[in-house]
This record gives structure tokens, sequence and C-alpha cells, in this order.
């Protein structure tokens, strides 16, 4: 480990100090699971006070996978650079709470069913009407209307009725799906980029509004540009092969690499590296030919010879040695730091930087409550009401760290 690892925590008060773009938004955060708290965090990775509201077990993340005395990696992946607060929005005193937070926010985000939103008084009818300048976002599955509206929702299943599932069938093998959650990660996306829009709309109108996001709308807007080239112009000239179909890795002699020649340029530079730079043009039996001189050569000799015919290639990299590759430490795309509960950890860096700031110096993911004296304070309420709300267990804290 080096200097970063054994300094990142003491760097963490320092660079929460750094004034971020969103430094002054304050966005209330109720949500669960991936979708959301990708949004949230990145929100806050830019520099808003983001404030965790989760229930008295926690977001069911924080107990999935590989963890540390009862907080997993894949929870402290989603929610760095917040504010945990534990609280029972099912009790009646929760209510005094949610609406001193919300008079204090910006934002709003929740991907409850609507339904449950309903019933916790967390949807936009509930929160906007009093609130004209709160931005009020809703994440949902499948959407607020039509036969699928109020199911439950995960990646997984809006993946195959998005037709990503489909786009992922070779030949004629069977559907596929993508194994992570990119329907939860493309969502995340949109929800940040619709918030930044509505508060800079908010700075010439003054008023917030309300955002529905469907992760099926946004699964299908994110298919279409090149998984639809051949399903958009209805009534076309001449049908091609799909882009699809160019998604595959090749063999080495000792590994995989993935290279791709979209152009005629491409194509004839690829023949000339392995050995065919005589033939007229490129067909697809001199490009496997290629690849069969590839598939006898070592990966870093296929990986420097491509490139320097200007061919786009890669190597295909083990997730178990992805922070040594050369490029990825040249861009400095993963830190390495000490994590108060969890020791020392690797994490992705933010993929847009202000003030360069690295993932070991924003807010470390907290545990359950960690914040809530801290955030009630500031909202007004006094110890002996924040004692009885504890008490009572409308305020949640982590059990573990209690005992």
């Amino acid at each position: 480990m080096d200097t970063d690892l054994t300094n990142g925590l003491a760097n963490v008060t320092d660079h929460l100090r750094r004034p971020g773009p969103l430094t002054g938004v304050r966005v209330v955060d109720f949500t669960e699971n991936m979708s959301g708290p990708l949004a949230t965090m990145m929100l806050g990775d830019q520099g808003a006070d983001v404030i965790k509201v989760e229930p008295p077990d926690g977001d069911i993340l924080r107990s999935l996978g590989t963890h540390v005395g009862g907080l997993s990696a894949f929870f402290a992946n989603l929610n760095r650079s917040k504010r945990s607060v534990g609280l029972d929005l099912r009790a009646e005193k929760a209510a005094t709470v949610v609406a001193a937070l919300v008079d204090g926010a910006d934002v709003v985000v929740h991907n409850f069913r609507p339904a449950a939103a309903s019933r916790l008084g967390i949807d936009a009818a509930a929160l906007t009407p009093k609130r004209p300048r709160l931005i009020h976002v809703s994440i949902v599955g499948f959407g607020s209307v039509g036969p699928y509206a109020g199911r439950p929702a995960y990646d997984h299943v809006i993946q195959a009725l998005a037709g990503f599932a489909a786009l992922q069938t070779v030949g004629e093998g069977s559907p596929t799906l993508v194994r992570q959650g990119i329907i939860d990660k493309v969502t995340a996306y949109h929800v940040a980029q619709a918030v930044t829009a509505a508060l800079l709309e908010r700075t010439r109108t003054g008023l917030g509004q309300s955002i529905e996001v469907s992760m099926l709308d946004v699964a299908i807007a994110a298919l279409w540009p090149d998984g639809m080239m051949n399903h958009t112009i209805l009534a076309p000239d001449e049908i091609r092969t799909p882009i699809s179909r160019s998604f595959r890795v090749t063999p080495t002699a000792d590994g995989f690499i993935a290279f791709v020649t979209l152009t005629a340029r491409q194509q004839e530079q690829f023949l000339k590296a392995v050995g065919f730079g005589d033939a007229k043009r490129a067909t697809g039996e001199l490009m496997r030919q290629g690849a069969q001189v590839i598939a006898t050569r070592p990966t870093q000799e296929v990986v420097d010879l491509l490139s320097s015919y200007d061919v786009p290639v890669a190597p295909v990299v083990g997730l178990e040695s992805l922070h040594e590759n050369d490029q990825v430490q040249a861009n400095d795309a993963i830190d390495e730091f000490l994590h108060p509960y969890l020791g020392p950890v690797r994490q992705a860096n933010p993929g847009v930087r202000f003030a360069d700031r690295r993932a070991g110096d924003l807010r470390p993911a907290a545990k359950l409550g960690d914040h809530n004296t801290e955030v009630l304070t500031e909202l007004g309420f006094e110890d002996a009401v924040i004692r009885d709300l504890t008490s009572s267990g409308v305020l949640a804290v982590d059990r573990a760290a209690t005992a």
C-alpha cells in the first residue's frame, strides 16, 4: 500500500471542506438498492449534502455480499459522500422528522413503488404542494401506468423486458442477461443529470418540479441507438449486419483481446499487421484467418502489434488484476485507502472529478444512523426529543455498533 492508503482517512475532513459544484445543495435520499443510491452518491461526490434515510434494518445492500462487521462492499461502493439517518418511516413520530428534513431540502429522491411512497407520505403529492422550490424525483421500475405498473422490479427483469437479453443472444443460443446491474447504473446517470438540469432551471424560474424516471424507459432509450439500428427505419433500402456482432473477444496464445475494425482503413491495417497486406480488400475469410494468426501469439505481443498499425485493441483484463493495469494506473482510476469500518479497500474514483477529488478524500460510507444526532440537531430538534425518538425506535442505529 502507498502513502495514500495510510493517509486517506486523515485526508477526509480536509477534502470535505473543498467546495464542489453542488455545494449548498441538500438532497434527502430515501432510496435503496443501486439505481437511487448511485445517483445520489454522484451528487454527493460533486459536493451536495446527501442525507440517506434508511429503515431500521438499513438499506438491503448493507448485508449483501462480501462484508466486514455487517457493512458490505456493495453498499460502500454506492453510498459514500452521504450522511446516514436511520428512521422508521412507518412510525407516527417520524412525520415530524420527515417534514423537517424535506423543509430544508432542495431535492428529494425515492425509489419506492408508488403505493408505498404514498403510504409513507414521501410521494410528490404529499411533499411538493407546500414546497414550490422542491425537486422531487421518483424512480420506478416499469412506470406508473400500464399492466406492469406497481410491480416489483430489479435490473434482471427490466433487462428481459427491454430487449437487453435478446440482444445478448449469440447465434442460435439462448438470450442472456448482462451480468451486472447495467440498467440500475444507466438509470442512476439519468437521475443525476435530471436533478442538475432541474436545479439549473430553478435558478431561472424559482420553481422546482416533480420528475419520474422509469427504469424501463431508461433501458429502452439506452438500447436504441445501436441495439435497435436495424429496427428504426421501418422501410429500409438495405439491412446490414448489426453492430452488436462486433462485440466479441478473440483468443490469443495466453488470453484474450478485443479489437475492432469498423472502417475500411482499420480492416486494411489489421490485415497488414497479421501478414495479409497484399489482399485487395478485406473479406470475412481473411478476417477469420487473421484471428487464427492472433491465436498463436501472446496477448501483449498482439496488443503491441495491432496498436502499431492503429487498430483499436486492448487485452481482456481480469478483475483481480484490474488495478495493476498500466493505463488504469495512469488514469488514477482506482484508489486505495483506509475505510473507517472496512479497513483497507479499493474503490473506483469518481468518473468525473472536480478539484481532483479521489474516493479516499470523500466521506466514506457510514454505518446505519451514524449521523442521527448531527442531522437532527442541525434541523433544530432538542436533545431530549432526539433521545425520545431513539429510545422509542423511531430513530435507528446500527445494532452491532451499539452492542
